[in-house]
């Protein structure tokens, strides 16, 4: 048995060198195909007129939102033949701190988006380097509420559905990854069932600034 055990124990030890020299060859020959980037950035919520009076009615009362944050991660598939496109997915967050609204009261939102995104360099045509577009179709839910500590009051007000948004941005190479600037246009529209009206359609939009790390 103990004949044996060492037998095993001078196989592995001579095997383990030739697995890490292929490995390592296998990494240096193998050309990156999968990217994924996190991001963080802020911007201006844009709310339709026709859906603040839907929010009006759902919420009690109206209020103007403020500046956005935003947090995003992505995952690309970007072989090098495809010459700077990468298509994958992507998950975008924006939630607005509280904004006094009518009647003292604290209004909040926030709001993702899930989206099947392709991102292409179209002037370098290499995947992470140098300008970009973006766009990305996804869906995902609005939410708002009226808050009233004092009272201990809260009312809610849901919607899903589809958004649609572009980025424009150029990427700067920092080692083998990159951090990138980018502009953020997206348009929303999102369904909900508000109290005395029914099913209705709330638009929004948002325009910001990203900043992005992508490995």
């Amino acid at each position: 048995m103990n004949k044996i055990i060492i037998t095993l124990a001078v196989s592995i030890i001579c095997i383990i060198p030739q697995l890490v020299v292929a490995q390592n060859a296998s990494t240096q020959i193998r050309p990156k195909n999968i990217y994924g980037e996190f991001g963080f950035g802020t911007g201006q919520t844009i709310i339709a007129n026709e859906t603040k009076s839907y929010l009006r009615t759902a919420l009690g009362g109206s209020f103007e939102p403020v500046f956005a944050g935003n947090l995003a991660t992505a995952f690309y598939y970007a072989p090098s033949t495809w010459k700077g496109l990468g298509i994958g997915t992507r998950l975008m967050w924006s939630g607005g701190p509280g904004a006094v609204g009518e009647n003292g009261d604290d209004y909040f939102y926030n709001y993702y988006n899930f989206s099947f995104s392709a991102k292409y360099y179209a002037l370098s045509r290499t995947f992470n380097k140098g300008l970009y577009l973006r766009l990305s179709l996804g869906t995902g839910q609005l939410t708002t509420k009226r808050a009233n500590e004092a009272s201990n009051s809260f009312i809610h007000q849901f919607a899903i559905g589809n958004t649609i948004s572009g980025n424009i941005g150029y990427s700067f190479l920092v080692g083998k990854n990159a951090i990138s600037l980018e502009g953020h246009f997206e348009r929303s529209s999102r369904s909900g069932t508000i109290n005395g009206l029914g099913d209705k359609t709330l638009r929004s939009g948002q325009i910001g600034a990203n900043i992005i790390y992508s490995f």
